[in-house]
């Protein structure tokens, strides 16, 4: 199923070691490397390993423009997630603008298993 994601969330350290013994080589990216990547317009990975929750990894987004924040972080997540909450779910998903009286800001919508 892994090979179906390209984003992998490991939320603490249960799900780095499951990860780990699973033999997989990708690199564990953390938000603060992440973020760099963001700010300087580098290109990300086609597949992200990242070190966190699925939440954490969305508010890395909307560095510049919000609304210029989805289509980048749309790739990822409709082409399916795997994040340890205990255990792996695998689901896809999209991410949307939404707005309230403290301003805009993603979310997450949509979850659906990943089959």
């Amino acid at each position: 199923m892994f090979e179906k994601v390209k984003l992998i969330c490991l939320t603490n350290e249960e799900g780095k070691k499951d990860w780990l013994a699973k033999g997989f080589d990708e690199v564990i990216f953390s938000a603060d490397q992440l973020r760099s990547n963001l700010l300087i317009g580098e290109e990300l990975p086609e597949k992200i390993v990242f070190d966190g929750r699925l939440q954490d990894f969305t508010h890395l987004f909307p560095l510049r423009s919000i609304d210029e924040s989805c289509a980048p972080l749309n790739v990822y997540l409709e082409s399916g997630v795997a994040e340890w909450t205990g255990e792996w779910e695998f689901f896809t998903c999209r991410a949307a603008v939404l707005g309230c009286c403290s301003g805009f800001y993603l979310s997450i919508l949509n979850k659906k298993d990943l089959k």
